[in-house]
């Protein structure tokens, strides 16, 4: 089959790219959300200034197009290696990968190797990106070759978790020591509670498998706090540096902002883990598990400023009603005298979180937030020696905390 008409100029040009090694190299720093100090650089490349071929998406995608992926991830590789003569002692270098290449015929054992040796690097100093973005259809033959890199020195990434196809599996194949996570759950996730839920699962298999989390594209002081919060370990994005021919470092005042960020986590975390929930519980009267739907009503009608009910089976408690809820339930009825000498077993929630008086603040506010939307503002019921204690609602945790972070917002010693 024949190159289509309107391909044969791009075909020319990327020809052209690769004869003439007209690839640029910038680095861009990954940086430690602990203290601030740079870990390392990722290589990214560039085609020609002002072309069509300056973006990588369309360069690499041109590349594959044309069956020309792997001369062009090797002169990638080789112009990122070159360029990196001038790498900061002890910071390591993430070079992209992308796992098609496997597949080509021209690649072969250790000329990477050869490579990184002919330009005075060692390989533990250097970190393969292994892209999600792009899905794997041979896994035993990427694993030879990932064992490969491995038993020469390098170490390995898995770039862009999350926006793939591979997901899971392309973790297990690799057992990465970086995982990438990429920018779209990076985004705004100081705002989206589903981005902080899932960063807060990454961050909790991370430090069981001993991988590091490196979150990219970070872009504002607010993701910033949050990935801090969470506890990832590094991150990157134009936040701290844009992509540059140089090895450039960061701020000052954003390393003072990693620290500081970083000195309110620990104080802050201390006190909310020492302090226990059955210390903010407020003891409030019961309904018993025979009661009407009608008394309950009564109940919460005749107490000022009650907004829920623990649903008791003596000093069990099996169950909550709120108000709101309650009064929805009602208005909803027709026939709602006969609706109210129900029992409150039919509209009660069943699984209310039950928490022990010994739970801390900091543990009741991670369950309490993981709640589904329709029960994120019910009460936390709070039990002692397995009976019921008393409840805690969740404008009271969410005072405590204010007040918590308002202690430390004052000027760090």
């Amino acid at each position: 089959m024949s190159t289509p008409a309107k391909n044969i100029c791009d075909y020319n040009e990327l020809i052209q790219i690769l004869r003439n090694k007209s690839i640029r190299t910038v680095y861009q720093p990954i940086v430690s959300l602990d203290d601030g100090h740079i870990l390392g650089y990722e290589a990214l490349s560039r085609g020609p200034r002002d072309s069509f071929f300056e973006s990588p998406g369309n360069l690499f995608d041109a590349a594959e197009h044309f069956n020309r992926l792997w001369e062009l991830e090797l002169l990638c590789r080789t112009k990122a290696l070159e360029n990196a003569r001038e790498l900061p002692t002890g910071k390591l270098l993430f070079i992209n990968v992308n796992p098609e290449i496997i597949k080509d015929r021209k690649f072969k054992k250790g000329s990477t190797k050869d490579y990184i040796s002919k330009f005075g690097m060692n390989p533990s100093n250097i970190i393969f990106e292994i892209t999600e973005k792009t899905a794997v259809s041979d896994y035993k033959s990427f694993r030879k070759t990932i064992e490969n890199y491995i038993s020469q020195g390098y170490k390995i990434a898995i770039d862009d978790t999350g926006a793939g196809y591979s997901g899971l599996r392309l973790l297990t194949e690799t057992r990465p020591q970086y995982i990438k996570i990429d920018m779209a759950l990076v985004r705004d996730i100081d705002k989206e509670s589903i981005k902080q839920e899932l960063m807060k699962t990454f961050y909790s298999f991370a430090k069981i498998t001993n991988m590091q989390l490196i979150a990219e594209g970070i872009e504002t002081v607010n993701e910033l706090n949050t990935l801090i919060d969470i506890g990832v370990q590094y991150g990157q994005g134009y936040f701290f540096q844009r992509p540059a021919a140089e090895f450039t470092s960061i701020g000052q005042q954003i390393k003072e902002k990693i620290v500081s960020r970083n000195q309110l986590k620990v104080k802050t975390d201390t006190l909310l883990y020492e302090m226990k929930i059955g210390e903010i519980a407020r003891i409030d009267k019961v309904i018993e598990i025979t009661s009407s739907i009608g008394q309950v009503n009564e109940a919460l009608q005749n107490i000022h400023n009650l907004q829920g009910l623990v649903v008791c089976d003596q000093t069990q408690p099996v169950g909550l009603i709120m108000k709101s809820k309650l009064d929805l339930e009602i208005s909803l009825r027709s026939k709602s005298d006969e609706f109210l000498k129900e029992s409150i077993v039919k509209i009660m929630e069943k699984n209310p979180l039950i928490l022990d008086y010994s739970t801390s603040v900091q543990e009741a506010c991670r369950k309490a937030t993981a709640r589904s939307d329709s029960n994120i503002y019910d009460y936390l019921i709070v039990t002692r020696n397995n009976k019921y204690y008393g409840i805690v609602s969740v404008r009271k945790l969410l005072t405590v905390l204010n007040d918590r972070i308002e202690d430390f917002q004052q000027p760090l010693e």
